[in-house]
């Protein structure tokens, strides 16, 4: 009983020193802006990322506190709710910015549609294959 008590004790101390280690955070902290900056630069969107430290401190990605703020203030402009027309008989006609976001997603769609396709196609090209080399074997 006293064995199973101080494993769990021990356990429960290792999990601490894990989550509350200053090490781990810096890894952690690091891996975190390291990926913000990847992702930004491979997709070219606008990341921020704030990170709260055990401590309390506040810290951020990038370092630019202007280009926080900005970023920020795009994701509640996107937060807030359109305001929407009551329904009436006669349909509102879409401005043309709509109409082409409309247009280009359809060819986005589209796109995913053909590269899907391309990808179970290559999937069962690699299971045939794969059949192949195990007849030979077997045989």
């Amino acid at each position: 009983m006293a064995d199973e008590d101080q494993s769990k004790k021990a356990k429960e101390d290792q999990s601490n020193k894990k989550t509350n280690n200053p090490k781990s955070y810096q890894v952690r902290k690091e891996c975190i802006k390291r990926k913000s900056m990847e992702l930004a630069t491979l997709c070219d969107i606008k990341v921020c990322t704030v990170i709260t430290g055990p401590n309390g401190q506040l810290q951020t990605w990038p370092d630019n506190l202007d280009a926080c703020k900005e970023v920020l203030d795009l994701y509640s402009q996107n937060l807030k709710p359109e305001k929407k027309h009551k329904e009436s008989s006669t349909p509102i006609p879409e401005p043309e910015e709509e109409q082409g976001e409309k247009d280009l997603l359809t060819l986005v769609e589209s796109k995913l549609a053909a590269v899907n396709r391309r990808i179970r196609f290559l999937e069962n090209m690699n299971v045939a294959i794969a059949d192949k080399g195990k007849r030979k074997i077997i045989e």
